[in-house]
C-alpha cells in the first residue's frame, strides 16, 4: 500500500536508556505534520574471493530524519532543543545539550488504513532557518528539524512500525500514550 498521509506527529523525552530501565516522558503532540523522511546508512563490507563475491556483511549505522512542520511552537523547540525560554524569548546557547527524544507519527495508507511509526531514539541538531521578503506571491516557510537515530542502548531497538489493518495489532487506540518500551511504572 502506497503511504498518503502523515499526522499525529508526537515526541517523548528519553529520560533513562541503560541495560536495566527504559524511561520517557509522556508523549507530547507536535502540530501541522507536513513531512517526515527517515533514512538509515548502512554500511557493507564485502570479500571477494574465487573471482567473485565471496560475502556481504551490513551493518546499521546513524539513522538521518527529517521532519517538516507547519508550525514549531518555541516551547517545543526549546524542548528538543535543550533550549530556555526567559521571558517569553527563546534562548540559544553553544552550551545547549538537546535531550535524547521518541518520534511518534501515523501515516494514512491508500487503502485508508493508518501505518503507525515510532523512531525510539534521536537527537535534534540546531535549526537552520530560511527568511524570506514578502512578494506578490506568498512563499510558504516552513521549519524543518533535523535528527539523528540510533538504537537504544536497552534492547537495541531504533524503530517500531505496525498497520492498523494487521488482524494482531491491537494498540491503535493507544500509540501515542508511551513509547515501546518504556518500564515507567506510574500511570500514563
Amino acid at each position: 500500500m502506497a503511504q498518503v498521509g502523515l499526522k499525529d506527529l508526537h515526541f517523548a523525552i528519553l529520560n533513562k536508556d541503560t541495560i536495566e530501565e527504559l524511561t520517557y516522558a509522556v508523549p507530547e503532540p507536535m502540530v501541522g505534520a507536513i513531512n517526515a523522511t527517515i533514512n538509515p546508512t548502512v554500511n557493507t563490507q564485502e570479500v571477494y574471493a574465487d573471482d567473485q563475491l565471496w560475502e556481504s556483511v551490513s551493518a546499521l549505522g546513524k539513522i538521518d530524519v527529517e521532519v517538516e512542520t507547519a508550525d514549531l511552537p518555541l516551547t517545543i523547540r526549546a524542548k528538543i532543543l535543550g533550549n530556555k525560554i526567559v521571558e517569553g524569548v527563546l534562548v540559544e546557547n553553544k552550551a545547549d545539550i538537546p535531550p535524547h527524544i521518541a518520534l511518534g507519527f501515523k501515516s494514512l495508507k491508500s487503502n485508508g488504513k493508518y501505518r503507525y511509526v515510532w523512531l525510539l531514539k534521536g537527537v535534534a541538531q540546531p535549526m537552520a532557518e530560511d527568511y524570506t521578503t514578502k512578494k506578490d506571491n506568498v512563499e510558504h516557510k516552513t521549519p524543518k528539524l533535523k535528527l539523528t537515530f540510533m538504537p537504544r542502548l536497552n534492547d537495541g531497538e531504533w524503530k517500531h512500525t505496525a498497520d492498523e489493518d494487521s488482524e494482531d495489532f491491537l494498540g491503535a487506540k493507544t500509540w501515542f500514550e508511551k513509547v515501546p518500551g518504556d518500564t515507567t511504572t506510574q500511570g500514563v
